[in-house]
């Protein structure tokens, strides 16, 4: 029984709340999952154990589990303005000591606490339903690192930690980039290799994808690190450092705004990102009222941006692989600086985000890419498994005499924000998605045929609370 998750982004979070005070309630957004989604989860795995008769369980984490990226963490109490786009070979003794520092930080987040002990106990062979019980089948739990836990993989004692934290075997050595399971034909990556931006590697001009991609590839930090970090997580430090926290806390407008800029990378699909900022439903704020309260921000981020020589390296490096207008949009509204004498009027900054995230429209989808993998157009894999997209799919990639072979996005374990057709309106919901294999001498669905067979599972789902009006 082989089972995948990923993409579960555990995060810290303490330091983007902003407390109560002055008899006004505190500001937060949670975007941890709760621990019980994740107990439930263990449950049913141990149910779906038993009946299927399996004999043993491999648990794979494909990367994206710890949040090293989005945290505020790197523009507070940071003297040395230590930053993790960075080589792994090149992590310090400065910058490992800050990693480890928000590692320490995502585990005492309540809800994540709790789901690092329940996977902690099922490593145990435990598992907890009411009372404690011994997991059914033995189990082995791995870990692949994605994007935005690349750093985990850079020295010894982050290894030593994360695999303390999540009850993973082994010493201090390096986790794998892919994982191989012959007997149900799966290969597991986190799936960062087929987004350039997340990827220090360009494959989509690429025929064939080998089954070894040079280790040296994920060590490379890339644009996305500096897009996570410098602006998604900087956003909101920069709201509340130019608002304060009392304003906030007294302001509606500021307090919904405020908790829009901590969410608003759950949101799918991300080209209706500009319009989830400043259209806020069932509230009496105007876009030109958000787009006051936001401007003088952006003027700060792009005041802090302008000379920044990481941002001209990358720039450089997508203007010949990007859109050429969607770059130039950019480089020219850094080297103007025309905010400095006109501002930015609200339908101008709409355009600008919209060519920006327009640019992505170039980005092939995961699957095309993964059809160019070397063991899927041998045959020698059926399944490609990998998450990142955050888009849970199940899609057939190859078809013909060797037989059927499939890409299986593992979506993610978070909120997620969906956007109505129009980009105009927005929910709210909690996903998960996983997957699950069976061996040949597990699934007993065709013996009484004579016949042994493997099977696949595929769990994705959506959940939902709210209140009722009285």
């Amino acid at each position: 029984m082989l089972v995948v998750i990923s993409d579960l982004h555990f995060e810290e979070e303490r330091t983007d709340a902003i407390p109560e005070g002055g008899g006004l309630l505190p500001v937060a957004y949670s975007r941890n999952l709760p621990a019980k989604v994740f107990r439930s989860f263990i449950n049913h795995l141990a149910q779906e154990a038993i009946r299927n008769q399996a004999h043993s369980m491999d648990l794979v984490f494909a990367g994206d589990v710890f949040d090293l990226n989005r945290t505020s963490l790197w523009f507070r109490a940071n003297q040395i303005n230590l930053r993790p786009y960075v080589n792994n070979k090149d992590v310090d003794g400065d910058l490992e000591e800050y990693i480890k520092k928000i590692v320490a930080q995502i585990q005492v987040e309540v809800e994540v606490g709790r789901s690092l002990g329940a996977f902690r106990l099922l490593a145990e062979g435990k598992y907890w339903d009411k009372v404690e019980k011994a997991f059914p089948i033995p189990v082995t739990l791995h870990f692949i690192p994605g994007n935005h836990d690349r750093l985990v993989n850079s020295t010894p004692a982050i290894r030593q930690m994360v695999r303390q934290s999540l009850g993973l075997p082994g010493a201090d050595e390096p986790f794998p980039h892919f994982l191989t399971f012959p007997e149900e034909g799966v290969v597991v990556r986190h799936g960062h290799e087929y987004d350039r931006f997340n990827f220090s590697i360009d494959l989509s001009p690429e025929t064939t994808i080998p089954f070894q991609i040079p280790d040296e590839a994920y060590d490379e930090p890339t644009f996305g690190d500096y897009a996570t970090v410098d602006i998604a997580a900087r956003i909101p430090y920069l709201f509340r450092r130019h608002h304060g926290d009392d304003r906030i806390r007294k302001d509606e407008s500021l307090r919904t705004i405020y908790l829009r800029f901590l969410e608003f990378d759950d949101l799918r699909p991300q080209r209706a990102m500009f319009n989830f900022l400043v259209n806020i439903p069932g509230r009496d704020i105007g876009p030109k009222v958000v787009w006051r309260a936001i401007e003088p921000i952006i003027y700060q981020l792009l005041e802090e941006l302008q000379d920044d020589p990481y941002l001209s390296t990358w720039l450089d490096k997508l203007d010949k692989e990007w859109r050429l207008d969607t770059i130039d949009v950019v480089q020219t509204a850094l080297t103007l600086r025309s905010w400095r004498l006109a501002g930015i009027p609200l339908g101008l900054a709409q355009f600008i985000s919209n060519s920006i995230i327009a640019g992505r429209d170039d980005v092939p989808p995961a699957s095309k890419l993964a059809a160019k993998e070397t063991v899927i157009q041998s045959a020698d894999y059926r399944f490609l498994v990998a998450g990142h997209t955050h888009k849970p799919a199940v899609e057939l990639i190859a078809s013909d005499s060797k037989g059927e072979r499939y890409y299986i996005d593992t979506g993610t374990w978070r909120n997620r924000l969906p956007a109505t057709p129009d980009y105009d309106g927005f929910g709210r919901l909690r996903a998960l998605t996983y997957v699950v294999f069976y061996g040949p001498n597990e699934d007993s669905g065709l013996e009484q045929l004579g016949r042994k067979v493997s099977s696949m599972n595929y769990w994705n789902g959506f959940t939902q609370r709210w209140y009722i009006k009285d």
